[in-house]
């Protein structure tokens, strides 16, 4: 009998890596993970392209200072477009 309810707990995963297989990954499940490294891979190149360049401390600390000002009223921005759409929708 608790052979019979464990076999209906069974879900499609679990017999699939039962038979050592899984299941097909969508689109999104495979773009995302190389999007992140991606995008992590231009930060560093970025960050070490800026402290190998011939500038002095203070240069480089105002110039790191706009970027990240910039790219934090960017991501502001597309978060609030993100958060208007979801409430029209």
């Amino acid at each position: 009998m608790e052979t019979l309810k464990e076999l209906r707990n069974l879900d499609k995963d679990d017999i699939l890596a039962a038979l050592g297989l899984q299941s097909k990954r969508n689109a999104m499940q495979m773009v995302l993970p190389i999007a992140g490294i991606f995008g992590a891979g231009v930060l560093v190149g970025v960050g070490v392209g800026m402290l190998v360049a011939p500038r002095s401390g203070r240069e480089l600390r105002d110039t790191l200072g706009q970027q990240l000002n910039t790219a934090r009223e960017r991501a502001m921005s597309a978060v609030g477009t993100a958060s208007e759409e979801a409430s029209a929708h």
